[in-house]
C-alpha cells in the first residue's frame, strides 16, 4: 500500500471518529466547521458562538449539537420561499 494511501485511510478513520464525539475541542470544532482556529477565538471572544470553558479557563469546549444549530441559525431564502412570501404579500395587501 502506498504512503498516500494509509494517510488518506487514517484521515478518514480520524474524521469517521470526529463524528462519534458530542463535545470537541478548539482543534476539532476547526475540524469539523472548517474554520481557522484564529475565527474560531475570535467568535468566542465576541461571543458569537456557544462555547464552554474549562475550570481554569484555558481550554475551550464546544458540544457538537451547539455548533450544528449555530451553523445552520441563517437559512438563505430559496427563490421559490422569496415568491411565496412576495405573493402573500401581495394578496393580503389587496385584502385591505
Amino acid at each position: 500500500m502506498q504512503k498516500e494511501s494509509v494517510l488518506q485511510i487514517m484521515t478518514d478513520v480520524r474524521n469517521l471518529l470526529l463524528l462519534q464525539k458530542e463535545v470537541f475541542t478548539i482543534d476539532e470544532a476547526c475540524s469539523y466547521t472548517r474554520y481557522e482556529k484564529s475565527y474560531i477565538y475570535k467568535l468566542c471572544s465576541a461571543k458569537a458562538i456557544p462555547h464552554y470553558k474549562s475550570p481554569g479557563g484555558k481550554a475551550v469546549f464546544f458540544k457538537k449539537d451547539e455548533i450544528i444549530d449555530w451553523m445552520t441559525s441563517n437559512p438563505v431564502k430559496t427563490k421559490q420561499d422569496l415568491n411565496k412570501a412576495a405573493n402573500n404579500l401581495l394578496k393580503s395587501n389587496k385584502n385591505k
